[in-house]
């Protein structure tokens, strides 16, 4: 019987559905890049745009790397990025209830895409890394700028009819202290620091949501 659909779910990925904060931190860790905080800073100040951002951060990680990055290079270093314990359960609750779970992301196109890949979720928002001939180049295609997520969480609601009322997001970061003010139902997951203050529930644990949203939504 067809269940109707009660809320749209968005996840971010990194910190949320994973168990490192960063796919960006992963990257520049594993090639050797220092600390880029001052750029993510220019970038809050709006004097750099997300895909300057992105052209640096990348930059940076070639030139501590010394040579050319791969794209295999970059899918080991990713690799190591682990799933949350118990996400696959609390996906398929969440849809056995009737909700949609959906990515967000401003994660990296070859991480989001296996996480969605390991935990059923087919609709999936992400920024693209650049390759050449399998070489990793400066640039990319920033779909999913941090400060522009709820922009687009409105209109993916818009596309599938629904209100925002009717959407929940999940999140960790000061990144998503904004959304958690527009949406329907906040969450945060922990480690979420100032975030945590922000979002309706605070969760230590992903498997923890759908019973929240069970009582919310029935």
């Amino acid at each position: 019987m067809y269940q109707a659909l009660k809320a749209l779910v968005f996840f971010d990925c990194d910190g949320v559905l994973t168990v490192q904060q960063s796919s960006w931190g992963v990257l520049h860790d594993y090639f050797g890049s220092k600390d880029n905080s001052y750029f993510a800073e220019l970038y809050r100040r709006g004097l750099i745009s997300y895909l300057d951002w992105m052209k640096i951060d990348i930059a940076l990680m070639i030139h501590s790397y010394g040579k050319p990055i791969t794209r295999e290079e970059v899918q080991k270093a990713l690799s190591t990025i682990e799933i949350r314990t118990n996400a696959k359960k609390a996906i398929d609750l969440l849809k056995k209830q009737g909700f949609k779970p959906i990515v967000i992301s401003s994660g990296v196109d070859l991480l989001v895409k296996r996480v969605c890949s390991e935990l059923g979720i087919n609709e999936c928002y992400y920024n693209e890394l650049l390759f050449i001939d399998d070489e990793l180049i400066p640039g990319g295609v920033p779909r999913v700028p941090p400060d522009k997520k709820l922009e687009i969480i409105r209109e993916i609601a818009d596309h599938h009819d629904v209100p925002m009322s009717s959407t929940v997001y999940i999140g960790d970061s000061s990144w998503d202290i904004d959304i958690f003010k527009h949406v329907g139902v906040s969450l945060a997951i922990k480690p979420c620091g100032a975030a945590c203050s922000y979002a309706d529930y605070v969760v230590d644990d992903l498997i923890e949501i759908p019973g929240y949203l069970k009582k919310l939504f029935g």
